[in-house]
């Protein structure tokens, strides 16, 4: 028995590492998948010029697992297929990729479940395989007819459309092939972001964008080499060939490699942009050729509902004042299609609380505005509070408000002529929250009181401009006497110093007495003087009112960049109408 025991155990042995052996060349070296083969664990598919694998794979830091394809030489795994995108996998060792005899590939999950299939209705059984060729494509054919592809990888793009891939759809069962971009870096599940190939009685002849059924981007004409919006297609060294192959059972767009044994790729990125990559090698990396649309700002809805989408900063997308994001995780994923909720509800109907407005300036505006027969400001705000459905107004030359969810609200930068003033409504609680946790009551007086008697002083020197042209009266604001400032020249004019200082984002704590030693916090300075300078602009409407002045300091509004005030730059084109004070006392006294 001992004998036996020793055999066997010697038997079951060399089976273990027999089995072992075979699936680590499995692993390394096939392309191929037969009946009742499948992959589980670290088993792959590698093309046969070894350029392309398919196997398990999870995304960045996250723990599911999913069936992709990726390019097998690059030393940054580049996934440009996924199965399974909807249904992720915990444990990739227990679960398997399998090509059944019926000639369908499904995946089953460590439970025995099957969660994704080709689902193909072919009539070929125990004859079928399954390969991976050089260009990505996966691909079931009849073993004894390679003509004959029962189900393949092209006819069900995810976010990638490589060479030799298809974008388009089926004429006969009017199934898509479009693109469809990952929900997050860490999500391949498919987000709102599509690209199809439009339809229409002369053919296919655009590419379309969408958020949802929301279009925002046209590829425009199909010239039979380019598409008329996207230029760098005429001259592109690494796509050639671009065609349109319409037949009675498929219409699509294909194209094929300039340059032999070159790596391109077009994706639609999470960000709802169609890019053209390029593999550098000499840089090791992926180089974008092109990308449309060219702003992120100008892709629908990106940063979701009641966000600001600003081009210039990070991050790109950022809560209104009075909301915060409604799926904080996802934003930390940078998907932000949820957007931002209220942190407090309106008050619509209260009667002691009422709603309030913050203004956002150098907006541009959300989509969808309400046009209102109303002759002010006054009246627009007026209304807007009125209707419980009203979220937010502006007032340019009429009077717009916008209901519901607010889309593609864009923050301008300061000198953009096209950026409007934009109020949004919020609970007064929530301004009065925002306040607290902004500034302190104490500070906010004190600068306010200041503030107020620079612009009351800027007024005056105003208006002294304007009834005794060609003279002027400077007063002493900053330590030093009005003939020491004239006689150093008109620059050191302190209004025009401070709105110079403040347009050219110079050092502000320059501006201050230097008897107070620069005991300042800079920040809160350069508030102050940016609404000072809003404070002595000509046109009323455009100076802030005081309530308007406090927000500001307290921080709940942004302040932009002034633009220099009109008497200001008469003065700055015509010094020679400067006089100094002398002279204007002893005119005054003649």
């Amino acid at each position: 028995m001992g004998i036996i025991s020793k055999k066997t155990w010697f038997s079951q042995c060399f089976l273990f590492v027999l089995f072992l052996f075979l699936n680590i060349q499995f692993s390394k070296e096939s392309d191929t998948l037969s009946p009742g083969q499948s992959l589980s664990g670290n088993q792959t598919l590698i093309s046969a010029g070894g350029i392309f694998e398919l196997g398990f794979f999870t995304p960045g830091n996250s723990q599911n697992y999913y069936i992709g394809i990726w390019y097998k030489t690059l030393p940054n795994q580049t996934v440009v297929w996924v199965a399974n995108r909807k249904e992720p996998i915990s444990d990739h060792f227990s679960s398997e990729l399998k090509l059944l005899e019926d000639g369908n590939l499904v995946l089953l999950n460590q439970s025995g479940a099957a969660v994704w299939s080709t689902n193909s209705t072919s009539t070929v059984h125990n004859s079928t395989t399954a390969k991976l060729l050089d260009n990505a494509n996966f691909v079931i054919s009849n073993a004894l007819d390679s003509s004959g592809v029962i189900w393949q990888s092209f006819d069900h793009p995810t976010n990638h459309w490589l060479p030799g891939g298809k974008l388009g759809y089926k004429n006969k069962t009017n199934e898509e092939m479009n693109l469809v971009s990952w929900r997050s870096p860490e999500n391949p599940a498919p987000s709102l972001f599509s690209l199809d190939v439009a339809r229409n009685g002369t053919g296919h002849s655009h590419l379309l964008m969408w958020n949802d059924t929301h279009q925002y981007w046209n590829s425009g004409d199909w010239t039979g080499k380019i598409f008329t919006f996207v230029p760098e297609l005429q001259k592109n060294f690494y796509v050639t060939n671009m065609t349109l192959v319409s037949n009675e059972n498929e219409s699509y767009f294909t194209y094929t490699n300039a340059i032999p044994n070159a790596f391109t790729r077009f994706v639609l990125e999470v960000t709802g942009q169609l890019r053209q990559y390029v593999w550098q090698e000499n840089f090791g990396e992926w180089k974008f050729f092109w990308t449309r649309p060219t702003q992120q700002c100008e892709v629908h809805a990106f940063c979701g509902p009641f966000s600001v989408c600003n081009q210039k900063e990070e991050p790109l997308c950022v809560c209104m004042e009075g909301f915060e994001p409604k799926m904080e995780e996802y934003w930390k994923l940078e998907d932000h299609t949820d957007g931002c909720v209220r942190k407090a509800p309106l008050q619509c109907d209260g009667i002691e609380k009422k709603d309030r407005f913050l203004v956002m300036r150098s907006m541009f505006f959300p989509d969808n505005p309400e046009s209102l027969a109303v002759g002010s400001v006054e009246e627009c705000e007026s209304a807007c509070l009125s209707n419980c459905s009203c979220n937010a107004f502006a007032y340019d030359n009429g009077c717009s408000i916008w209901k519901g969810d607010l889309f593609n609200l864009q923050q301008l930068e300061s000198g953009d002529k096209t950026g409007r003033n934009f109020h949004i409504r919020i609970a007064e609680s929530e301004l009065i929250q925002t306040s607290v946790k902004h500034k302190s009551v104490k500070t906010v007086l004190i600068v306010c009181a200041a503030i107020a008697g620079f612009c009351i002083l800027c007024v005056l020197v105003a208006v002294i401009l304007w009834r005794r042209r060609p003279t002027v009266l400077l007063e002493r604001v900053d330590g030093r006497r009005n003939r020491e400032q004239l006689e150093s020249g008109f620059e050191d004019y302190f209004p025009l110093r401070v709105v110079k200082t403040v347009q050219n984002g110079e050092d502000v704590l320059a501006l201050l007495d230097d008897r107070l030693e620069g005991n300042a916090i800079t920040e809160e300075l350069n508030e102050a003087c940016k609404v000072a300078c809003w404070c002595i602009q000509d046109d009323e409407k455009d100076r802030p009112t005081m309530g308007q002045v406090v927000q500001i300091l307290e921080g709940v509004t942004e302040v932009s960049i002034p633009p220099m005030p009109g008497f200001l730059q008469h003065l700055t084109e015509n010094p020679a109408e400067v006089v100094p004070y002398q002279e204007i006392s002893s005119t005054t006294e003649s």
